[in-house]
């Protein structure tokens, strides 16, 4: 019925039904304006609990914080990348985002940076069976460290330059917890958000096979990192507001609650 009435209105007059499809033609051909859309970049190969690909589906902690972050009206969507931080170098229509430590980035002011979300914790983990507290480089002599292949530790590269401790990489979490438990590394780096999640979560570990020491060897401030899209930055006063809001308000501490 609304149909019916829409078209035999038009006959009757034809320069305004000329006027009103020359308006919808206009906003469906507009161009995507900043901040219309925002993609984050999802690292396939995983960075639990932060980014993980369960039966084909992005998930985790990473995808809810974007999501509570960005500014209102925003579209919010997934790119699943071997990749991903490649995306932050885009240079075209689409806004891409990762979070990302800046230390972690080379050439980190090529990049859009929000406020601070979360602090990451670097912490030490031992065997339950021989618990290593960490006090200091000296508590660390004579170690073999377990750590994440590429992955950069600015705590304790003196100790393996000078070679009072050894380096031992892998390139994976779960591999490194694994060679930890047997014995083959004395002690390991990790993120503690990620260490938790995987003794949680994984069948063949438990709470009482491992000891995470009290005082962490470091912390770094996680944050979104942009592609300098043109206009984006403009609203980056928007996405730092609503960090600042979510924080006092505890919602990221709400949402790591569940991981």
């Amino acid at each position: 019925m609304k149909e019916a009435r829409l078209f035999a209105v038009f006959p009757k007059r034809p320069f305004a039904a000329v006027g009103l499809l020359v308006l919808a033609w206009a906003c469906l051909a507009r161009p995507v304006l900043a901040g219309d859309s925002v993609t984050f970049a999802l690292f396939t190969r995983g960075w639990p609990p932060f980014e993980m690909v369960v039966d084909g589906e992005a998930r985790g902690a990473a995808l809810d914080i974007f999501r509570v972050t960005m500014p209102k009206g925003t579209e919010t969507r997934v790119l699943m990348l071997p990749a991903s931080r490649s995306a932050l170098r885009s240079e075209g229509d689409t806004v891409y985002t990762r979070l990302e430590c800046r230390d972690w980035l080379d050439n980190a002011d090529l990049y859009l940076w929000s406020a601070p979300v979360l602090a990451l914790r670097t912490v030490l983990v031992s065997r339950g069976s021989s618990p290593v507290e960490y006090r200091g480089e000296t508590s660390l002599h004579g170690l073999t460290i377990g750590c994440i292949k590429s992955y950069s530790y600015p705590n304790v590269v003196p100790l393996f330059n000078s070679g009072k401790a050894f380096r031992y990489d892998v390139n994976s979490d779960v591999v490194l917890l694994r060679m930890l438990k047997a014995g083959r590394v004395d002690v390991a780096l990790f993120d503690e958000y990620t260490v938790r999640w995987i003794i949680r979560t994984s069948p063949e570990m438990g709470t009482d096979d491992f000891y995470i020491a009290k005082k962490e060897l470091g912390s770094s401030d996680l944050r979104f990192a942009f592609n300098r899209h043109p206009g984006w930055e403009a609203r980056l006063p928007e996405v730092n507001e609503r960090i600042r809001a979510n924080r006092r308000a505890g919602v990221y501490d709400r949402i790591m609650e569940r991981y």
